[in-house]
């Protein structure tokens, strides 16, 4: 009698139905480990971006003057269309000092929260940071296209910026301290990365605690 052994047809269903099943589970692990990884390196070049931006923004300030005003006033204005003009609004910093010029009423330095940047460097240059379609702009009257340009890489999305100034009431005798606040954003289509917007901040303090007035650029 012939005795052959195999596997009958709802065997073979059965096993096939587990291994589709054991696969299934797999390639879903997979995939999202592949879509984590690439999530993880979209926020840590954002990460890496900003930091290098922050401590160039940060080191170039260092040595800045006249931040969001001109030699004709002593604190920032507010034309627009002027060119030191930085969508300021002011604040009041609870720092008495009626002594100043354009102290506040109750005699408190001022603060003010804006929107862009404008100042001179050591060399005299004239230098504009600012907001525009998602990236961050730099203007310099040194450079030798004085258009404004993208410093914040094309993989970056930045969704606010803020600069909040004290101490730069040309006559205050306070060291002028400029706040920079950044929201950013991986540039992906992946919602579960761009919808979350990364802050960023740093401090950074002028070495000239006043320019002289009259001095001109490169003067003070």
């Amino acid at each position: 009698m012939n005795m052959r052994k195999g596997f009958t047809l709802v065997e073979l269903l059965v096993a096939i139905a587990v291994f589709a099943i054991i696969v299934t589970i797999a390639s879903a692990g997979f995939v999202s480990a592949l879509r984590t990884q690439r999530q993880v390196a979209s926020l840590i070049s954002t990460e890496s971006n900003m930091t290098l931006v922050l401590e160039q923004m940060a080191r170039e300030e260092r040595t800045g003057y006249l931040f969001c005003h001109g030699l004709a006033s002593n604190s920032p204005n507010n034309t627009p269309g002027s060119g030191d003009y930085c969508g300021c609004t002011i604040g009041d910093s609870g720092y008495p000092d009626p002594s100043a010029p354009d102290a506040l009423p109750n005699g408190d330095l001022p603060f003010w929260t804006c929107s862009a940047l404008n100042y001179y460097t050591a060399e005299g240059s004239e230098v504009n940071y600012s907001l525009q379609n998602g990236a961050l702009m730099k203007s310099d009257s040194l450079a030798s296209s004085t258009a404004p340009i993208p410093i914040t890489g094309n993989d970056v999305s930045i969704k606010n910026l803020t600069f909040i100034l004290f101490g730069n009431i040309e006559g205050d005798h306070w060291t002028p301290r400029i706040t920079i606040s950044i929201g950013a954003t991986p540039s992906s289509t992946d919602p579960a990365v761009s919808s979350d917007v990364l802050q960023f901040q740093t401090t950074a303090s002028a070495r000239q605690i006043d320019c002289v007035p009259g001095g001109g650029p490169g003067g003070c």
